[in-house]
C-alpha cells in the first residue's frame, strides 16, 4: 500500500513541474514569432505547432528562447517600440 501512495505522491509532483500552456502565453509566442523573419513555410510550421493543443511546457521554453534569440535587432525592424528604441539607445551609448 505504501507503494501505491509514493505513486500518488510522485504523480502530484510530475503535474507541478508541468503546468499547463496558457493562451496568454500562446499568445506572447505569437508576438515573438512576429519578431523574427523566417521563410513562409516555417512560419506557418511555427505557429501550426503553438497553436496545436498539445505544446508542452518544455517545448514553450524552447520556441521561446529561439525566438528571442532570433528576433529582429532594433536597426533591422520596421517598427520598433519605444521601449527597443531606449534600449538600443542606452546599448548604442554605453549605459547599459
Amino acid at each position: 500500500m505504501s507503494r501505491a501512495m509514493s505513486d500518488w505522491i510522485d504523480d502530484i509532483f510530475d503535474e507541478l513541474e508541468k503546468p499547463e500552456v496558457t493562451e496568454r502565453m500562446r499568445s506572447y509566442l505569437l508576438h515573438l514569432l512576429g519578431k523574427c523573419r523566417y521563410y513562409d513555410n516555417v512560419h506557418e510550421e511555427y505557429v501550426d505547432e503553438i497553436l496545436d493543443s498539445d505544446l508542452s511546457m518544455l517545448r514553450f521554453k524552447e520556441l521561446h528562447t529561439t525566438f528571442e534569440m532570433n528576433k529582429l535587432d532594433v536597426t533591422y525592424d520596421y517598427a520598433p517600440s519605444q521601449r527597443e528604441l531606449s534600449r538600443h539607445i542606452r546599448r548604442i551609448c554605453g549605459l547599459e
